[in-house]
């Protein structure tokens, strides 16, 4: 059975270092610290930035994401702005 691009996303996420955005936003602040808002990272989430969505999964009204998906997302943005 071949799986969608949802599908595969969500067991990607579900499999790695699982966060609610709260968590997520703690994260991205003992790194750069500055805690994007939570409207923030929705949008990156729905919309993305250049291109580049953060990966997230819903569980009933509840948005999660991963430490590893933070990272995947900010090496593309990294890739994409600087080139590197």
């Amino acid at each position: 059975m071949h799986k969608t691009s949802a599908e595969s996303t969500v067991s990607k996420v579900l499999s790695e270092d699982v966060l609610t955005l709260a968590q997520a936003r703690s994260e991205l602040f003992k790194i750069s610290g500055k805690r994007p808002d939570k409207a923030t990272m929705t949008r990156w989430i729905h919309r993305g930035v250049g291109g580049v969505r953060l990966e997230a999964v819903r569980l009933g009204c509840q948005l999660f994401t991963s430490r590893q998906a933070l990272t995947r997302f900010i090496a593309a943005r990294t890739e994409k702005s600087v080139g590197v």
